[in-house]
């Protein structure tokens, strides 16, 4: 009973050896390859403007979010969620998540609750820190003709409820003295 047990494991042994050296002769080489670049993590939502700054700043809005992998030389380096927002106009803004805040951090003396008309059981809100934002030929952007530092986004997170809202901010981060909130921007879904 032994024997035959110690000859299937090593004819499994053999097979596995064998299957491993045929596909290392098929690729001829050992690193990976890629037939094709990884989709974007979440496809793109059209957003129409619900408010007068919305439909200056941006007119119809379209999201996206995609990972960005880190370089390759960067040693422990995670990957990032970049938000792509592209405003009608051919105003295109990108943020880098910074991380998540309550609603309750204030902004220039006021809460994002009130400065972003939310509701108070919302627990938090995403913050982007802006990494490049391409302004029309208006040179009006989400802060009009000031460049924001980081970007507040809040959806709703009922069912169905096809809103977003952007409040770009200018000196710094929420919750940072300098920090000066631009006009709340406010989209529904189409």
């Amino acid at each position: 009973m032994r024997v035959r047990i110690a000859l299937v494991a090593l004819a499994l042994v053999l097979a596995g050896c064998d299957q491993q050296a045929a596909t290392g002769e098929a690729g001829g080489s050992d690193a990976p390859s890629l037939d094709a670049p990884a989709p974007e993590s979440e496809p793109s939502r059209v957003f129409g403007a619900s408010n007068d700054a919305a439909r200056s700043a941006t007119g119809e809005l379209t999201v996206s979010l995609a990972m960005r992998m880190p370089d390759a030389a960067q040693e422990n380096a995670e990957p990032r969620e970049i938000l792509t927002l592209r405003g009608a106009n051919d105003l295109v803004l990108e943020a880098e998540i910074n991380g998540a805040v309550s609603p309750a951090t204030q902004v220039g003396g006021q809460t994002l609750r009130a400065l972003l008309n939310i509701p108070v059981e919302e627990p938090q809100v995403l913050v982007y820190r802006v990494t490049q934002e391409t302004k029309p030929s208006s040179g009006q952007g989400v802060c009009g003709a000031d460049a924001p530092a980081f970007v507040i986004v809040w959806e709703p997170s009922g069912p169905g409820d096809g809103a977003m809202k952007v409040l770009g901010l200018t000196g710094g981060a929420p919750g940072a003295e300098g920090a000066r909130a631009c006009p709340m921007l406010e989209y529904g879904r189409q």
